[in-house]
């Protein structure tokens, strides 16, 4: 799943790391998902998923193209201030899954630091852009201990 501005600069990073992975050969039973700002609109797709990858932007005051790989938890105390420009965060919509009673994901956040975050422009800075085959690198092997692939 790819959330992000792709409007803004290096806000578009997630989103951009699922067009990259387009161009992958991946297994059937694996979706990519575009979500843009909107992850509120995917609950569905949440609530049906067993494991689940994100992508997305993430400032953590590191140098530009940083790339982390947290779990549910470990973003939940790496990153104590909202670190995102989207509506509702990943773990906003996890607690209201939980809140609903209905199954919640093993989720994985591979984040990139930004450069330009908040600027207006549809290329990614070359920091942020060098990340991205990282960012899938990432997840393939999260995929591979998931049995995914």
């Amino acid at each position: 799943m790819g959330i992000g501005n792709i409007l803004m600069r290096d806000d578009g990073a997630g989103v951009r790391a699922v067009e990259f992975l387009r161009g992958q050969k991946l297994p059937e039973n694996i979706s990519l998902v575009d979500v843009g700002t909107t992850i509120y609109h995917t609950m569905g797709i949440l609530s049906e998923s067993e494991k689940l990858i994100v992508f997305d932007a993430v400032r953590l005051d590191q140098k530009p193209g940083t790339v982390y790989s947290f779990n549910a938890d470990e973003l939940r105390t790496k990153m104590p201030r909202k670190a995102s420009s989207h509506e509702i965060g990943v773990l906003d919509a996890l607690a209201l899954l939980s809140l609903s009673g209905q199954a919640v994901p093993e989720v994985v956040i591979i984040g990139v630091e930004p450069k330009d975050y908040g600027s207006w422009g549809d290329e990614l800075s070359p920091e942020v852009l060098a990340a991205i085959p990282e960012m899938a690198d990432r997840a393939m092997v999260q995929l591979k201990s998931w049995g995914a692939v």
